[in-house]
């Protein structure tokens, strides 16, 4: 999850930056200093409320990265470690727009404790699997974006 957001991160900044002028003086004393830390450019999620606000980012791309953002610092000051599997995860994940579909829980066979760690493991492997693509193919899309341009 982590690395989703700081690649999301990564291809919005670089949206960011098509937005403004290229001349050195311009980047040195304009937009350096917005996008700097402190700037009032420095946050992601004004970032993301920029190019959406201006109509590089669709709606659903844009509630996909905040939904994101949201996730990662729910999970990062919560302390609990979680599946992917696990209700807090697949509950936020499910609300994606780049997610089409979450594979459903399978019916799990209990009279065995080796299959049933099986079955438990390869849920979980498909879950991650489908998040992966999902969320590569959100950060690939808004990666080939070009500023103003549909």
């Amino acid at each position: 999850m982590i690395a989703a957001v700081e690649l999301l991160t990564e291809a919005v900044n670089i949206l960011v930056l098509q937005v403004f002028r290229k001349d050195d003086y311009a980047v040195k004393y304009a937009v350096e200093p917005l996008l700097d830390g402190s700037g009032p450019l420095g946050d992601l999620s004004v970032r993301l409320k920029l190019i959406y606000g201006l109509g590089v980012i669709s709606r659903h791309e844009y509630e996909d990265a905040e939904l994101l953002m949201a996730l990662r610092e729910e999970l990062n000051h919560d302390g609990s470690e979680y599946a992917f599997t696990d209700d807090e995860i697949l509950g936020p994940l499910g609300e994606l727009h780049c997610v089409s579909a979450l594979p459903p829980a399978p019916l799990f066979d209990d009279s065995d404790a080796d299959l049933l760690a099986m079955q438990k493991q390869r849920y979980q492997q498909v879950v991650r699997s489908t998040m992966v693509l999902s969320l590569t193919e959100l950060i690939s899309r808004i990666s080939l974006k070009k500023a103003f341009q549909k």
